[in-house]
């Protein structure tokens, strides 16, 4: 199995990890009509940014951001990589505890939010820990293993589908676009972990198209689903609305007696894979910035899990943490803004300072 590919669906993995419980509230407060154009227009904004992002990566072969950014300076690196750590570190925090409210919800209704926490802190930080060979492999398996499970959900829940809820089916205005919670919506893309899969192949765009695809087609299934279901009027007032949806189907047949059940499976997948990439993340730019500290990544792994670990302990309710992962979101914005930029910029600079070097040496 390829390398492209198993970034391929680690994008994937990411994106449905990355916060979809609240994007379909998202959508339903930018508009009451036509939703698949905002999130047409959301992908095809982070599309741009995906390609600027790999042409600026692929002026560096055999480098990730953390090396290019030194390459610009320490003192650059430490600047923008610093806040990126802390970040992702809130990231990870509010990710889990988003996830210990669902598990709470769906299998274990009496066992306190700190044991739940711990024991998804502990697999992200071990699978973490084992590194990127590991990560990949795993994504693979975990893929193919909780695909079908999706599959399932949106299939079945067509059983109670109304199609005229999802009328009219076009926006007659683009006004969305002038409202700031349209730009929340980057904050949920997740591909700055591409720049940190280092190769001998440079990452070539159409691979990450396809993943990029899947992904926008999912996105319509979440927030078309309760849609379909409830109508535009009842989403809007509820908390968690595809959660709501997938609870409210009903199949007799099925030896599970609730659907959210797959849901709930498919979920913690998704998100160990998440969390695991993101703490990974976080080891290889502290062992490369703070490199005179011979500190072992894992130990950078586990400093970060019990720093997210602890965090996550003071979020008193799933209000708060949907408050912070709104906030969050706006971080997230900044950083999938500018690192894309700046490693383009620069690498146009670096690379018409060496086309110009070439010409004198010629001349």
């Amino acid at each position: 199995m390829t390398h492209r590919f198993q970034i391929g669906i680690v994008f994937f993995i990411i994106h449905l990890s990355f916060g979809f419980l609240l994007y379909p509230d998202l959508i339903y407060s930018l508009t009451d009509a036509g939703h698949w154009l905002v999130i047409l227009c959301q992908g095809v904004l982070q599309l741009m940014l995906i390609s600027l992002y790999i042409k600026g990566l692929n002026f560096f072969p055999n480098q990730d951001i953390i090396d290019i950014y030194l390459k610009m300076g320490r003192l650059v690196a430490c600047i923008i990589l610093l806040p990126f750590v802390l970040n992702l570190t809130v990231l990870v925090a509010l990710n889990i505890r988003t996830y210990t409210e669902v598990i709470n919800s769906l299998f274990l209704l009496r066992t306190p939010h700190w044991p739940i926490a711990l024991l998804l802190y502990f697999i992200s930080a071990y699978t973490a820990t084992k590194g990127l060979g590991t990560i990949l492999r795993s994504s693979v398996f975990i893929f193919f293993m909780i695909t079908p499970f999706i599959l399932f959900i949106i299939v079945s829940s067509i059983v109670n589908f109304d199609f005229h809820n999802g009328f009219p089916i076009r926006n007659s205005s683009f006004e969305f676009l002038l409202d700031i919670h349209f730009y929340y919506l980057i904050g949920f893309s997740a591909f700055l972990f591409l720049g940190f899969m280092v190769s001998k192949k440079p990452l070539v765009f159409r691979d990450i198209f396809i993943a990029w695809f899947s992904v926008i087609m999912v996105y319509l299934a979440f927030v078309y689903i309760p849609l379909f279901i409830f109508g535009q009027e009842t989403v809007v007032t509820m908390s968690l609305p595809f959660v709501v949806a997938m609870d409210s189907v009903d199949i007799r047949w099925l030896a599970f007696n609730r659907q959210t059940m797959f849901f709930g499976i498919s979920s913690i997948g998704f998100m160990l894979i998440f969390n695991a990439v993101m703490l990974w993340m976080i080891s290889q730019i502290m062992q490369k910035l703070f490199s005179r500290l011979h500190v072992k990544s894992a130990w950078w792994i586990m400093i970060f899990s019990l720093i997210g670990y602890t965090a996550g302990l003071f979020i008193p309710n799933q209000v708060w943490t949907n408050t912070l992962i709104l906030l969050n979101r706006g971080a997230q914005v900044y950083f999938m803004l500018m690192i894309p930029v700046t490693v383009y910029i620069y690498g146009v600079v670096i690379k018409r300072k060496v086309t110009n070097n070439e010409r004198k040496s010629s001349l």
